[in-house]
């Protein structure tokens, strides 16, 4: 059966999670993203903060600059981890959670444990990671 037939059918849930494992990962995933959008207000508060309020110094400003800019830089990283966490959320309320978005397989519960928002069994991740797999923001 091709990839694509796989990945539309409705999957069933993964039989190696029981239903607490289940609310556990839902739990987590709910409180890493709650983390995440604190970071981000918390980010984005400290950059209108750091303006550089007639500051002289020119290097004062080049500090200030820089300083809003690695912050802006962790923010593109939280807000991807926000984006996969969100659809870890979605799968789990679409009931296909746990199943690789790749090949349909379920995803090991221990890579689950320590990945939550994975989206692809280790193959198909590894396939992504070469580029041989299309791995969109789903």
């Amino acid at each position: 059966m091709p990839k694509t037939d796989k990945a539309k059918m409705p999957a069933a849930p993964v039989p190696e999670m029981s239903p607490e494992r289940f609310e556990a990962l839902r739990n987590r995933l709910q409180v890493q993203r709650q983390e995440i959008l604190n970071m981000y207000k918390q980010d984005v508060r400290a950059g209108q903060e750091s303006t550089d309020d007639g500051t002289e110094d020119i290097v004062d400003r080049a500090n200030n600059s820089y300083n809003r800019e690695l912050m802006f830089s962790i923010s593109d990283g939280e807000r991807l981890l926000l984006l996969q966490i969100e659809g870890a959320i979605k799968r789990m309320e679409g009931g296909v959670y746990g199943r690789c978005t790749g090949c349909g397989n379920g995803i090991h519960p221990l890579r689950l444990e320590a990945v939550p928002w994975a989206r692809f069994c280790i193959d198909c991740q590894e396939l992504a990671e070469k580029g041989l797999l299309e791995a969109d923001a789903s």
